[in-house]
């Protein structure tokens, strides 16, 4: 078999997951933001020609007789890398450092002539997807990195366009929604008159469920890097809620807090909360704790994975499919690659919890770390002095399942918000 061939046949095997909705950051990582799933397979990268200056002997020299272990595992890796979206990062494993050392190697790959091109049409199209989002700071960080991997590359001036629309009707619409805000502070006679966008607003605790103290082996070792190595981790009894933190819950603490409030229609007012940074997270577990007089927080990393495996070593708590299963790109399901499902659309796990697997990524209390080295067996979260970075789990509406996996691991800045990004409580104890 020819190296052309082994490329396009790579590809064949990359394409159909590349077809997926909204990172991702994977979720995995950008720089200044998350490196997301792509939207439309029509505008996927494909195999361009490269330059036909190349002999019929100089072909022959790249069959299999010269196809080395190397260069075999570096296609592999890239191939693997676009497919997750690991473009850039984390350092040491991803596709553009592949890239680069495949054309020292091998100069006539495809991906060693247009591999920085394929990036930077995925980044294109990545930061169209974020423009439908409203998110315009992201569609240009997104914009900006693909300029850098390829100045001409395609549909570069629709998404400027498109940013620059954007803008503007943010602009016109500013004066419209910061009158909305200030109907939303506390004290403020008007607010009745605009908060009735659910059938009441009022306080509604978390349904928490008792997981059982326990131990088991995190991470995978068929995963990618940072989900190793397997570590064994013993936990004390913690409850869970049940349900990923709803809309209406997420409300009344925003405007308790004079935070913006999530606006929404009666009928979704059982959707998770998104658009919640980390710090908006955590700011909601202390008012919790002052309401309720128990002492709510993030869940550990380990806590996480933990309560969404209940039990289990497989990649999911349903076995190796999340068909019909779960809200993500590829399930079958109606609410995969469009939005977010309402809590509980699906079956629970063994400990009772709904949506541990895709709906919305789900924000843990740990700093980022790119493997478990060192890890101890305590379900304590990492903590690190000038942490920037958050651990994310579970997936969401827009990934396909890998990114659901039990054992997969996302990250994010703690002041990032995304329409895919929600969370859940748990407190110490049953």
């Amino acid at each position: 078999m020819s190296y052309r061939y082994r490329f396009l046949s790579a590809l064949l095997v990359v394409m159909p997951v590349l077809s997926i909705s909204h990172s991702g950051s994977a979720f995995a990582v950008c720089e200044g933001g998350a490196e997301v799933c792509l939207a439309e397979s029509t505008d996927l990268p494909v195999a361009e020609v490269v330059p036909d200056n190349t002999s019929d002997s100089a072909l022959e020299e790249t069959s299999t007789d010269t196809y080395t272990a190397e260069q075999e595992a570096l296609v592999n890796g890239i191939t693997r890398d676009l497919k997750r979206r690991s473009l850039t990062r984390p350092s040491g494993n991803n596709a553009h450092e592949k890239i680069l050392r495949l054309r020292e190697i091998h100069p006539n790959h495809d991906y060693s002539v247009n591999g920085e091109k394929y990036i930077a049409r995925i980044l294109v199209l990545l930061g169209r997807q974020a423009v439908r989002r409203g998110e315009l700071e992201l569609a240009s960080r997104h914009l900006l990195k693909a300029l850098k991997f390829d100045p001409k590359v395609k549909r570069q001036s629709q998404l400027k366009k498109a940013i620059a629309s954007g803008a503007r009707t943010r602009g016109t619409k500013q004066k419209t929604e910061e009158t909305k805000a200030a109907a939303y502070l506390p004290g403020n006679d008007d607010s009745a008159k605009v908060a009735p966008v659910t059938d009441e607003v009022r306080f509604v605790a978390p349904v928490m469920v008792a997981i059982p103290a326990g131990n088991f082996l995190m991470g995978s070792e068929g995963g990618a890097e940072d989900e190793k190595p397997l570590h064994h981790v013993t936990l004390e009894a913690f409850s869970m809620s049940k349900h990923e933190i709803t809309m209406q819950q997420y409300r009344v603490f925003a405007l308790a807090t004079g935070l913006p409030a999530p606006q929404y229609p009666p009928e979704q007012s059982n959707l998770p909360a998104v658009n919640v940074s980390w710090r908006d997270a955590v700011a909601y577990t202390r008012w919790l704790s002052g309401k309720t007089k128990r002492q709510f927080r993030l869940p550990s990393e380990s806590e996480w994975e933990y309560a969404a495996r209940a039990g289990t070593t497989t990649a999911f708590f349903t076995g190796d499919s999340l068909l019909k299963a779960a809200n993500c790109v590829g399930c079958e399901v109606r609410w995969g690659g469009k939005s977010a499902a309402p809590v509980g659309s699906f079956e629970p796990n063994e400990f009772g919890l709904y949506d541990m697997h895709g709906n919305v990524w789900e924000w843990v209390r740990d700093c980022w770390t790119d493997n478990y080295n060192g890890r101890t067996k305590s379900a304590v979260a990492v903590e690190i002095d000038g942490c920037e970075r958050r651990v994310l789990r579970g997936g969401s509406w827009y990934n396909d399942a890998d990114y659901a996996r039990s054992s997969y691991r996302g990250n994010e800045t703690p002041v990032f918000r995304d329409s895919g990004v929600g969370f859940r409580v748990v407190h110490d104890g049953l």
